[in-house]
């Protein structure tokens, strides 16, 4: 089958890896002159490490990453509010969960790629989509067809408006994400540790325990007509935490520090039209309370590449009406507990009811987690 796809953020290229593995031809089509992922981090539940280990074919990737065996809430003053374990009992897992510096595991998956498999400066600005054939016009003027169109073209998609109708909309949260070394005693080598402040939360990772290399986050209420907050702002929007944590931000460089916006998409029922097909952040955007947004989208790819090549028929109709059954009700039910999540970190106060929330609503995902793609 002759396939394009649309974007090539991690999701992308992970899904043009296995696809050709599945034996069809891919190209990715990207609109940026060249690669685009940030060096920000980002993290992988185990069940998105078994599809890397798959798309990849041995464990060499394990090397470019920080195994995370927790994530660990805390109250602004350092006191443990509530421990998660990543290799939950009962799952049996046979993987570690894994945080990357998102740039080492876009370079992973790019290489694997030949170079004519990404086109760069490559924009879909159209797609003409009918039940035998999808063309993907390119920048105003090409057109080339195409046996499937995936999007993979993230929140802002082109490819989602031939395909549904929803939208993305912004969830009042805003964050600055960065990278630096350092480390202090209260910081953890194997877990992700979330400190919660009111309405705001400052989120830390190791991504290399031998260089101290660390990933922060910082999300805060932000009204979208007033202006981010800087890094003196943000330290006293913070005021409270252990000082090490604002250190810890203070010594980031300011070019190692992205700053944006949150906006998530609740899927609704429609995932294909035609010939066209959504995956990842083009169709369920969700914030990254837990960090399982390219874990849902790997796990995305692959029963989008279970139901194409387990077809019998030469219709592609019922290959995809089975992609999206598989995985439509999962997606809104990771989405309603990271919505929960949201409204309980940003939302409201800091309160022994919120603690016994949150609690609950982990118990949710943990229940979540039996239900996996691989």
């Amino acid at each position: 089958m002759k396939i394009g796809i649309v974007g090539a953020g991690l999701n992308g290229l992970a899904c043009a890896l296995l696809l050709k593995k599945f034996g069809h031809e891919v190209t990715v089509f990207e609109r940026s002159e060249q690669p685009r992922d940030s060096g920000t981090g980002i993290y992988v539940w185990p069940q998105g490490v078994q599809i890397l280990r798959f798309i990849l074919n041995d464990n060499s990737f394990l090397n470019e990453g920080q195994p995370i065996d927790s994530l660990v809430t805390l109250d602004r003053h350092g006191k443990e509010v509530h421990r998660q374990l990543v290799q939950m009992p009962g799952h049996d897992f046979p993987a570690p969960a894994v945080m990357f510096e998102r740039q080492r595991l876009f370079n992973l998956l790019k290489q694997d790629l030949s170079p004519d498999d990404i086109r760069y400066g490559a924009a879909c600005t159209k797609v003409i989509n009918t039940r035998e054939e999808a063309k993907i016009e390119i920048n105003h003027s090409d057109y080339e067809s195409f046996d499937l169109v995936v999007g993979t073209d993230g929140i802002s998609s082109k490819v989602r408006e031939y395909v549904c109708d929803s939208q993305p909309h912004y969830t009042g949260v805003i964050a600055s994400r960065g990278v630096t070394c350092f480390d202090c005693d209260i910081l953890e080598e194997n877990a992700c540790q979330i400190f919660a402040h009111d309405q705001a939360r400052l989120v830390t990772y190791p991504l290399d325990n031998s260089t101290r290399f660390r990933y922060w986050f910082v999300a805060y209420q932000h009204d979208l007509d007033q202006p981010t907050l800087n890094r003196n702002e943000m330290a006293q929007r913070l005021e409270g935490l252990p000082a090490p944590l604002l250190e810890m931000i203070e010594n980031t460089r300011e070019d190692n520090i992205l700053t944006l916006p949150l906006n998530a998409i609740t899927p609704g029922h429609q995932w294909y039209n035609g010939r066209c097909v959504l995956l990842g952040d083009s169709i369920h955007g969700m914030l990254p309370t837990l960090g399982y947004g390219l874990t849902l989208g790997l796990e995305n790819c692959f029963m989008l590449a279970q139901a194409l090549n387990g077809s019998c028929f030469d219709d592609i109709q019922p290959a995809l009406k089975r992609y999206q059954t598989r995985v439509a009700q999962r997606s809104c039910q990771l989405i309603e507990v990271m919505e929960q999540l949201t409204d309980l970190f940003y939302f409201q106060k800091e309160t022994v009811q919120k603690q016994q929330r949150l609690g609950e609503v982990m118990g949710r995902f943990h229940e979540l987690a039996r239900t996996t793609a691989f």
